[in-house]
């Protein structure tokens, strides 16, 4: 009898360590859950100080921008439907449909929907670089040929190869050939130079609005840029803070394409006749509509 409950305690003891020693575990990896979630909280608070002072500073550029950006995009669009109703104007079928500024604002849509992705990204030098192909597209219209349309009701079968980047996506888009192929069967090639001369005092009305707030834009860059190495030597990435960082790049990006976006090729054009002046206009006010629409960048 004695030996059963001896060794009945034992089993009683046995369990009661065992269970102590669960317990204690247990207990220790509750309390590290605890600790790391207050290291987290207290390390997450400490982020949120220390990336106050960039909330605020982009806060604050970011309400400069778009104030910038908006007096900027509204005499773009200005200038960019203007331009289409001097087309009006020069058009020798004026009863004939479509009406000739339509058929120009839906030749600068194709290009601007085209270049929809890169607005997100690219600099505004690179854009203006590229798009001044434009000017020179005269000799590729004369040349165009509508296709046509493929009769088979397998048609829609075919496979279409993706465009490469936006400059492909313009040259597949029969819908900114013909648009331009209208153009110019309606404008007589005579009457170019004069409509330049007519269209260039939007352009200018632009540039030098833009004009006056390239060195602010500069400025507001730069202080991002400034923070951004400032940052560099802190113990947290504003990148990597939810909110923050993408915005962060964004604004700067976006600063630097509006600044990038005006036309020193076209400075002094007042002084001379401009002979491919449909297609200077259709570079010109590609580049106004695409600052007009800068609320919609990369959205598309």
């Amino acid at each position: 009898m004695t030996d059963a409950v001896a060794l009945f305690s034992l089993i009683v003891a046995f369990a009661a360590y065992r269970h102590a020693v669960v317990s204690s575990r247990d207990n220790t990896k509750q309390i590290q859950e605890i600790s790391n979630t207050h290291l987290r909280l207290y390390s997450n608070i400490a982020i949120s100080k220390a990336s106050q002072k960039y909330v605020s500073l982009l806060s604050n550029i970011n309400k400069e921008f778009e104030e910038i950006v908006g007096k900027l995009a509204y005499t773009a669009l200005d200038a960019s439907t203007k331009i289409g109703s001097v087309f009006d104007e020069f058009d020798t079928k004026r009863q004939a449909h479509p009406y000739l500024r339509h058929a120009f604002h839906t030749g600068i849509t194709v290009v601007r929907e085209a270049y929809d992705k890169e607005l997100t990204y690219q600099t505004g030098l690179n854009l203006v670089s590229r798009l001044r192909t434009l000017k020179f597209i005269k000799g590729n219209v004369a040349s165009y040929e509508p296709e046509k349309p493929d009769r088979s009701i397998f048609s829609f079968l075919k496979k279409q190869n993706k465009p490469n980047g936006p400059e492909d996506a313009i040259n597949a888009s029969s819908v900114f050939w013909d648009s331009l192929k209208t153009i110019y069967d309606r404008i007589p090639e005579e009457k170019e130079p004069e409509l330049f001369r007519l269209t260039l005092p939007y352009i200018e009305e632009y540039s030098r609005l833009h004009s006056e707030f390239r060195q602010r834009l500069e400025e507001l860059e730069k202080q991002l840029e400034d923070a951004i190495k400032e940052n560099a030597l802190e113990m947290f990435d504003i990148r990597d803070i939810p909110g923050l960082g993408a915005k962060f790049y964004r604004v700067k990006g976006d600063i630097g394409r509006v600044r990038g976006l005006y036309f020193p090729d076209l400075h002094g054009l007042c002084e001379m006749p401009v002979h491919d002046g449909i297609s200077y206009s259709l570079y010109a006010a590609s580049v106004l509509f695409i600052i007009s629409q800068h609320f919609m960048w990369g959205k598309i």
